[in-house]
């Protein structure tokens, strides 16, 4: 049977890996704005949600590196380009392109959300630094490894 007749096991896989890619989108989007916002919690949960959609699209992308290897084409973005030359039709093309844009807007947003985090702990460190310099400068109760000190002899408390 010709190509245009029946449906591809690559535009199959294709698709079930655009939905993928969707999904894990949708997910740094959220991560994205519970970093904005400062929802610890949230992210707590949108990290699960995260891997599960990393490991989906990981399933698909092997899935698709299969059904090249089948097809006598190398398993990257060349063996892809390779494919569509011989065998692609518009649908094909357009799936194809559209998982490309998907997985550079997951770089783009994964890079926010580093920069998002990078941010956070700058913050964080700020202000730990703060509360240790000010510990110990009016003789705290914390030494710089965080350790309880007596606030007259400068030991720590769990020293004998």
């Amino acid at each position: 049977m010709s190509p245009n007749k029946t449906p591809s096991p690559l535009l199959a896989g294709l698709k079930l890996e655009s939905a993928a890619w969707q999904a894990l989108l949708q997910v740094m989007q959220d991560e994205e704005q519970a970093l904005i916002a400062g929802d610890t919690e949230r992210l707590a949960l949108l990290g699960t949600a995260k891997l599960t959609q990393l490991q989906s699209v990981s399933d698909h992308v092997q899935n698709r590196h299969a059904v090249l290897q089948a097809a006598g084409q190398a398993v990257d973005h060349a063996g892809m380009e390779a494919w569509l030359a011989q065998h692609g039709q518009a649908e094909h093309r357009a799936c194809w392109q559209q998982l490309c844009d998907m997985e550079q807007t997951a770089r783009a947003t994964n890079q926010r959300i580093g920069a998002l985090i990078e941010m956070r702990q700058a913050s964080t460190r700020q202000a730990l630094n703060v509360l240790i310099h000010s510990a110990t400068r009016q003789g705290g109760l914390y030494d710089h490894d965080g350790l309880a000190v007596a606030s007259r002899k400068g030991n720590p408390l769990t020293s004998a």
